[in-house]
């Protein structure tokens, strides 16, 4: 009798194991290569919320499970490592997914922007990087010190010439004055009533900061024009700015004294250029004082 109540015991024992472990599996259990489907999906939507952490929580859950995800893995897993800053890593994460998805694929065409977007960035810190050596190497060597005599003349000729209530307001007006006489204008026949035009305008907002429009109009279409801006803050920049003239394209472009790339176009005169590549030298060194 004894050993048959034991007997019973034991057996109940095992069936309440078993009842156990059965209720506290999940009843969603799904193989590894579903489940990463749905991580996946919870991933996106969290993404769509901008919940950053959540997503990468989830795409986390996904490398645990040591399935090969869908291609969709690797572009979600790049917008999540381009929002936390991780440039070069989100590169190389895009540009998987360009290449396992191929050019069918749902997010090719996003993957592609954002992989130029990072070029971009990376392109700009890096000449950010270099004109701050080389701002350092100058200041190392006196070379601001030795250019600062032509320098302050310079800034005292702006200053009889416009009455302004500050150096920067001078240079400034001067700047827009360049702009507004050496306008570029399209064609071979040169006509403001007819000629496709681009008018620039500087200004300039405390602390370092220089913010340049750009308008585009085009009389032809109505007088139809477009605008845009772009802002520069000053600290920190190497101040010395160029320029380029090209006689086949009839117009000297001065060059972003950070990326290099075509900042300002205005049309083809040497000397017009060379006066407003230094006057806008001048107004950043003014705005770093």
């Amino acid at each position: 009798m004894i050993k048959s109540a034991a007997s019973s015991i034991v057996l109940s024992l095992l069936s309440l194991s078993l009842l156990l472990s059965l209720s506290i599996r999940p009843l969603w259990a799904l193989p590894a290569d579903m489940e990463a489907d749905r991580l996946l999906l919870a991933a996106q939507e969290k993404l769509s919320d901008q919940n950053y952490e959540a997503a990468r929580t989830y795409l986390g859950r996904i490398d645990a499970l040591k399935v090969t995800p869908a291609p969709k893995f690797y572009y979600l897993s790049g917008l999540i490592a381009l929002h936390y800053g991780e440039l070069g890593k989100a590169s190389d994460l895009l540009s998987r997914y360009v290449e396992e998805a191929g050019r069918e694929a749902e997010f090719y065409e996003p993957a592609l922007r954002r992989i130029t977007e990072i070029e971009e960035q990376l392109q700009s810190q890096q000449a950010v990087s270099q004109s701050r050596d080389q701002m350092r190497e100058i200041k190392a060597s006196g070379g601001i010190e030795r250019d600062d005599t032509a320098g302050k003349a310079y800034d005292d000729k702006v200053r009889k010439l416009y009455i302004a209530p500050s150096l920067k307001d001078s240079l400034v007006l001067h700047i827009n004055s360049l702009l507004t006489s050496y306008e570029y204008l399209e064609g071979r026949i040169k006509n403001r009533s007819t000629s496709p035009r681009l008018e620039y305008q500087v200004s300039v907002q405390a602390p370092s900061q220089l913010s340049v429009v750009r308008k585009q109009v085009d009389p032809g279409a109505g007088g139809q024009a477009s605008l845009s801006s772009s802002s520069l803050d000053a600290f920190g920049v190497n101040p010395f700015v160029s320029y380029r003239c090209s006689a086949p394209s009839d117009q000297c472009v001065i060059r972003h004294p950070v990326t290099g790339g075509d900042w300002i176009v205005i049309a083809r005169d040497e000397s017009a250029a060379k006066e407003l590549a230094q006057a806008l030298t001048r107004l950043i060194k003014a705005l770093q004082r």
